[in-house]
């Protein structure tokens, strides 16, 4: 373990600095030709771009900026796109056949129906061998790269840690009345299919979500605005926050502790797909083959996030045998419209 630590360290090294390693395994190696294949192709068509279609760009720059690094002479441009304002871009572009962005990075509910509209092309990056078919889309027209890794978290300035909830049941003690920032989960939301997660593992009932709503949660239209109630005192307590966003914001000064509860954390998978007509294909693949390379997965786990690779280092920070509550897209498609419909009666107040 401490060998494998090592290596991955001096590989997260060479994606800060840009340089390459002649790695020392055999699926490092071939990791290594295939992204030099790549890179080699989008040099030579040309290709000093790549777009990429995502829910937030911010969030993303030390993944965007660790590829650009390494590969410095494609720059990233990152498209803050999802939900409905997504769907019509695509829409449009595929109206006049003229596509701009090349790689999307979303969501899986929404996956299903663009992989249907002709949206996203099939595409197996080699780097993705061995990956659990559960994170394998619909004819292989999208993979899973990453998981969150997300929790409740308190704001320390008014919650000392031994007064903090250790678990998911103690959230909804009635002490938390009218203190419990959420974002609305009446609505599509990462955080409402997460919690599904959750309820069919067993850990959350209807009664559960009950006892959340008759506390008076603090409700925001988004997860950002619900993160952001925390930091201004708002609320004392957040229901959920992915750990990278929260690794960021410790790192700036945001007064929050996290909470990993003992039932385990909430996750779902983001996913990557290649777009019908991507304009830099070249850059495009070597991307999405990057992010499924020992260099990226190393990464992820660096900045608090599960890499989806069956040897993909556990989230720095994190106690050992955490438990990942996960909704992969098949599951979420099945069962996430009736969750919903509970979300909406339960909180219709």
């Amino acid at each position: 373990m401490e060998k494998f630590r090592h290596k991955a360290a001096l590989r997260i090294l060479a994606t800060v600095f840009g340089v390459g390693l002649l790695a020392g395994t055999a699926s490092a190696r071939d990791d290594e030709a295939t992204l030099k294949a790549f890179y080699e192709a989008a040099n030579s068509a040309g290709e000093r771009e790549l777009v990429v279609y995502n829910p937030n760009t911010n969030a993303n720059a030390p993944i965007f900026d660790a590829f650009s690094r390494r590969f410095p002479n494609i720059k990233i441009v990152g498209v803050d796109l999802f939900g409905p304002n997504l769907t019509t871009r695509l829409e449009a572009e595929a109206a006049s056949g003229q596509a701009a962005g090349d790689v999307l990075y979303t969501t899986a509910n929404e996956m299903p129906g663009y992989a249907s509209k002709g949206f996203l092309v099939s595409y197996t990056p080699t780097t993705a061998s061995g990956i659990d078919q559960k994170y394998v889309g619909q004819d292989s027209k999208w993979f899973d790269w990453t998981l969150t890794v997300s929790g409740p978290f308190y704001n320390k300035t008014y919650l000392k840690a031994a007064e903090a909830p250790k678990s998911w049941q103690e959230l909804v003690d009635p002490k938390w009345k009218k203190q419990l920032s959420i974002s609305t989960l009446q609505s599509v939301s990462g955080t409402g299919q997460a919690l599904t997660a959750l309820t069919l593992a067993g850990k959350l009932d209807r009664a559960w979500f009950e006892h959340l709503a008759a506390n008076h949660p603090v409700v925001s239209q988004a997860n950002a605005q619900a993160i952001q109630a925390v930091a201004s005192g708002q609320a004392t307590i957040g229901l959920d926050v992915p750990y990278h966003f929260f690794m960021a914001a410790a790192k700036k000064g945001a007064p929050f502790e996290f909470i990993f509860p003992k039932e385990g954390v909430i996750s779902i998978p983001l996913n990557e797909a290649l777009l019908n007509g991507a304009p830099h294909p070249n850059a495009a693949k070597l991307f999405i083959n990057w992010l499924f390379s020992t260099e990226a997965q190393s990464l992820l786990a660096e900045i608090g996030m599960q890499g989806t690779m069956p040897d993909a280092p556990k989230v720095a920070g994190a106690p050992d045998g955490l438990m990942f509550n996960v909704l992969d897209w098949r599951t979420l498609i099945s069962k996430y419209p009736a969750q919903l419909a509970m979300y909406k009666e339960v909180f219709a107040n």
